[in-house]
């Protein structure tokens, strides 16, 4: 008897999900573990086999789940992947109470008149289930709970582990802590890894966009920021000093939506770099002017290297240092006129972390900068690491004020490699008859993509490069070996080919997220018909 196979099963499954508000980094997300762990524990295979379905416990105290499904003596094994924590739901505004609640909000959306412009025509035309995590994963964990079922039932010719994680939507600390658990069972059952199925559902690529797509692989993501240490003057006397803001906001209108940063494949393109964070770092109002100022970017990425990138992001920092520096020589020059004073020209450093680091060392010595670095990491053990990175940065800054003003480029978590099985035979050959598959039995049109646009957790299977590209990005990661860490080893061992197919929906992260409910139940028959073809084709 499969509980999960049919059309109300299912959505009966997300509703039961969507309802557990398992946003990122709060409570919920060990008590949305749980549920998993109870609700899979009913399927008698378990019940006969309990150490088959198990929580892994995190560093933190949050937990993970591994659901493996064997068959017989089959050594072949297809992992199944997604994530259970959400965003929050600020953005529903006075819809917010409804977030978690899929059936009522969506009943409240089709009898409402102030819907975004467009919205209320399509959802009359489709069946749509609106709520936090209908899209963004909760039905792709739904269809990977329903293919253990299946797989429990003697489903598929090989054997399913199902590994749903949480911190998807902020460090992926999920995922990291999952990596050494894959390589541990992997030993314990004597099985090989033949690919990694990730159930993330399809995003559009442009407003408007009705494609449902299948992905052979994911972005990749830095997050780069720049330190600006100005000089410190009092507001009277603007030009005595260097405003660490201007600085910044320099840098952010040059490397905002650069199109330099765009790689392209075939007809996919990455999104821009887009800023995350900006603000100075004045902890209180006064009349000096914030001198220290900080910014940073996501930054997607393919198939270009760290070291490329890195260079790239120096020369835009030096040439936003130029036109600081002409813009404020043009002002000096302007303000002469009305008040006399020696106009001279101000001159703008650009160095990476590390740079700024060594320096930092030689002028105080190895043990002074160590003793500052833990009592900064030791003192904040619950701040955000963006901030912690901020903040030693800057420590650093500040002891080596004879370099300024100066812009520093560092590194802060997350960073995900980009993976991609677009030349693997296997990926290759089961993707040619997913889509065929799909089209003949669904009339469903899905489209190849190389690379998933959205960030996944895909991105920690494997390593796709040699551990010694890292180094531009991580020897300039201040918190990278103590707050934050990669089983770099563990990675480039578990090296696997990739795909991602989930459902259809719409919105992610915004008050409008929706799950297409009649395409939903058709990628339930598309990902049992992939899981046979990895397990079969070679």
């Amino acid at each position: 008897m499969f509980r999960w196979k049919n059309k109300e099963g299912l959505t009966a499954l997300v509703k039961e999900l969507v309802e557990i508000p398992s946003i990122s980094q709060q409570p919920a997300e060990i008590a949305m573990a749980e549920h998993l762990y109870y609700t899979l524990g009913s399927l008698d295979y378990f019940k006969e086999k309990p150490d088959h379905l198990q929580l892994q416990p995190m560093p933190d105290g949050r937990k993970l789940l591994t659901a493996f499904v064997q068959n017989g003596s089959h050594e072949d094994t297809i992992i199944l992947l997604s994530h259970f924590d959400v965003v929050n739901v600020e953005d529903f505004g006075d819809w917010k109470h409804l977030a978690f609640r899929p059936f009522e909000l969506t009943e409240q959306f089709y009898q409402a008149d102030t819907l975004p412009d467009g919205l209320k025509e399509e959802i009359e035309e489709e069946d749509w289930l609106f709520g936090r995590g209908t899209m963004d994963m909760k039905a792709g964990v739904a269809l990977h709970m329903s293919m253990v079922e299946q797989a429990a039932h003697g489903k598929f010719p090989g054997n399913i582990l199902m590994v749903s994680v949480p911190d998807e939507e902020v460090n992926s600390a999920g995922m990291l802590a999952a990596v050494p658990v894959l390589e541990q069972l992997k030993n314990q059952y004597s099985i090989t890894y033949k690919a990694c199925l990730n159930g993330e559902p399809a995003f559009t690529r442009y407003p408007g966009d009705q494609n449902h797509y299948l992905y052979t692989g994911t972005v990749g993501k830095i997050l780069p920021g720049f330190l600006c240490y100005g000089r410190e003057t009092h507001v009277g006397e603007p030009f005595g000093g260097l405003n660490g803001n201007l600085m910044a906001s320099e840098i952010t209108r040059m490397l905002e939506l650069n199109m330099d940063f765009c790689e392209t494949m075939d007809d996919e393109a990455i999104p821009p770099p887009t800023n995350l964070v900006q603000k100075d770092l004045k902890d209180h109002y006064s009349v000096q002017i914030p001198h220290v100022a900080v910014t940073m970017f996501n930054l997607l990425m393919m198939e270009r290297s760290l070291g490329d990138i890195n260079t790239q992001l120096l020369t835009l920092a030096k040439k936003a240092a130029k036109q600081i520096e002409s813009f404020l020589y043009e002002r000096s020059l302007q303000y002469s006129k009305l008040v006399p004073f020696d106009v001279k020209e101000t001159s703008i450093s650009v160095f990476t972390f590390q740079e700024l680091y060594q320096r930092a060392v030689k002028l105080h010595g190895q043990d002074e900068i160590t003793r500052r670095e833990n009592y900064i990491l030791s003192n904040h053990p619950h701040l955000d690491d963006r901030d912690v990175t901020t903040m030693l940065v800057n420590d650093l800054a500040s002891l080596c004020k004879q370099y300024a003003p100066m812009m520093v480029l560092f590194y802060a978590p997350p960073f995900y490699p980009a993976v991609c099985s677009k030349d693997d035979a296997l990926i290759q050959q089961t993707s040619r008859e997913v889509i065929q598959f799909a089209k003949e039995k669904h009339q469903i049109t899905l489209r190849k993509q190389n690379y998933f646009a959205g960030l996944s957790d895909l991105s920690y299977i494997g390593l796709p490069f040699e551990k010694n590209e890292l180094k531009p990005l991580l020897e300039n990661m201040p918190v990278f070996g103590e707050r934050y860490k990669l089983p770099i080893d563990e990675m480039a061992a578990m090296t696997m080919p990739v795909m991602n197919l989930g459902p259809l929906g719409r919105d992610a992260h915004k008050w409008t997220e929706r799950l297409h409910v009649n395409s939903f139940v058709q990628t339930q028959d598309l990902i049992s018909y992939t899981i046979s073809k990895l397990l079969t084709n070679e």
